[in-house]
C-alpha cells in the first residue's frame, strides 16, 4: 500500500480516497440540491399560453398547505434547526421555479400556511410571517390572495378557534371572507370552517359578498373542500354568490369534483363525481360558463415534503375570460428519496475511509505496542 494511502485509477486519472471522496461527495449535493430540481422543472408541460395579455387570461398559481415547521413540535436544536432550513429551503427552491415557469398574474395560498400557527406565541406568529414571505419572496410584487387554514387559526380537533386568532391572521395576512377582484375574476374568501353557523348570519354573509361581486368569472378559494359537505350547509351561500370554479386545499392530496347539477334549485342534490388527478402530466380542460348548473372544484396538493405524502407539487390554472379554463399541477421532487439517497452514497464512503484510513492507524498503534 503507498504511503499516501492507496491510489485508484478511474477515466486515466490517478485518485487518492480523499480526493474520489470529495469529487463523489460534489456530485451526490450538486444532484440533489441543484440538478435534480431543474431536471423535474423540464418534466413539466409547457405553459397553454402563447401571448400574455392580462385583460383575456390570467395565470394563476396555487399553492396550498405549505405548513412551514414551527418551534413547538419539532426537535430541539440542532436538529430542529436542520430540519426546518431544509424544508424553508425546499420550498423557496420549487416555488421559485414555479413561479418563473407560470410568471403568475395571481398567486393563490390556500391556508395551512404555517403548522403551528394557531397555537403560536406572539413573536413566533411574527417569526413564521417573516419566514413566510421570505421562503416565497418570488410573489413579493404578484397580486395574492390569502386563505387561513386551521393550522393558522384554529378549528380542527381540540385546537379551538378564537377571535384573537382570527385578528393576528387578518392582521398579517388577510380578511378571512371578502372579494378580491384581479381583472375580469372575482376570487370569492369564504370561511367554510365556521360549524354550525345559523341561517341568518349565513345569508347576511351571502348578501354582503354578493355586493361585492361584478366580474364574469367568479373563483371560490377555501381551505377546506366544498363538495364534501352537505349542500343544506352550503347552499344559502352558492346560489347568491354563483361562483363556476372552486379552488381547496386541506387533504394535501389532488383531485377534481366535477358537478353536472349542484346549482339546482334545491339543498339536497349534490352528483358529483371526482376523480384523482395524482398521475397527470399535461392541462385539463374545463369550460366554466357553457353550463350554468355545474360547479367544478379543484382540490390543489400540498407543496411541502413534511406533509407525509408521497406526491407534491403547485397547481396551474390559465383562466380565459370566455370562461376557458386549463389546469395541471407541477410534480416536484420526492426530497424523502433525496435525503435517502444520501445516505445510500455516504455509507459506503464511510466504510471506505474506516478500511483505508483508520484500519491503518489501528494496525500501526498495535505493532507498535507489541515491539
Amino acid at each position: 500500500m503507498a504511503r499516501n494511502g492507496p491510489v485508484f485509477f478511474l477515466c486515466g486519472q490517478r485518485w487518492s480516497v480523499n480526493s474520489l471522496t470529495l469529487v463523489i461527495v460534489f456530485l451526490a449535493v450538486f444532484s440533489n440540491e441543484f440538478l435534480i430540481y431543474f431536471i423535474q422543472s423540464f418534466r413539466w408541460p409547457n405553459l397553454p399560453v402563447a401571448t400574455r395579455d392580462s385583460s383575456k387570461t390570467q395565470v394563476v398559481l396555487l399553492v396550498a398547505d405549505p405548513q412551514i415547521q414551527g418551534y413547538q413540535d419539532e426537535p430541539g436544536f440542532p436538529i430542529g434547526l436542520v430540519t426546518r432550513w431544509d424544508i424553508d429551503r425546499f420550498l423557496g427552491q420549487t416555488f421559485s421555479l414555479a413561479h418563473a415557469y407560470a410568471q403568475p398574474d395571481v398567486v393563490v395560498f390556500l391556508g395551512d400556511l404555517m403548522d403551528e400557527g394557531s397555537k403560536a406565541s406572539k413573536e413566533d406568529f411574527k417569526s413564521y410571517y417573516y419566514r413566510f414571505n421570505s421562503i416565497f419572496g418570488a410573489a413579493e410584487k404578484d397580486n395574492k390572495v390569502y386563505i387561513a387554514g386551521d393550522n393558522d387559526i384554529g378549528g380542527e380537533f381540540r385546537d379551538m378557534r378564537k377571535e384573537w386568532k382570527i385578528d393576528r391572521f387578518e392582521k398579517h395576512y388577510d380578511l378571512l371572507t371578502g372579494v378580491d377582484k384581479y381583472g375580469f375574476i372575482d376570487y370569492i374568501k369564504m370561511d367554510i370552517q365556521n360549524q354550525g353557523m345559523q341561517f341568518v348570519p349565513k345569508r347576511e354573509l351571502a348578501d354582503d359578498l354578493q355586493t361585492k361581486i361584478s366580474s364574469p368569472i367568479r373563483v371560490l378559494v377555501s381551505h377546506e373542500t366544498i363538495m364534501h359537505k352537505a349542500k343544506v350547509e352550503l347552499y344559502p351561500l352558492l346560489r347568491r354568490l354563483k361562483p363556476q370554479l372552486i379552488f381547496s386545499g386541506h387533504w394535501h392530496k389532488s383531485f377534481v369534483f366535477v358537478c353536472e347539477k349542484c346549482m339546482v334549485d334545491d339543498e339536497f342534490t349534490w352528483p358529483f363525481h371526482q376523480r384523482d388527478l395524482t398521475w397527470m402530466t399535461d392541462y385539463m380542460s374545463v369550460n366554466l360558463t357553457i353550463n350554468q348548473m355545474a360547479l367544478t372544484e379543484i382540490m390543489v396538493p400540498t407543496c411541502s415534503y413534511r406533509m407525509g405524502v408521497a406526491n407534491m407539487g403547485y397547481g396551474v390554472a390559465v383562466i380565459e375570460s370566455t370562461g376557458e379554463m386549463k389546469y395541471t399541477v407541477l410534480w416536484l421532487p420526492q426530497r424523502y428519496r433525496m435525503l435517502y439517497g444520501y445516505l445510500i452514497v455516504f455509507s459506503p464512503l464511510l466504510l471506505v475511509h474506516l478500511f483505508f484510513n483508520f484500519l491503518p492507524f489501528l494496525l500501526r498503534k498495535l505493532h507498535k505496542r507489541r515491539s
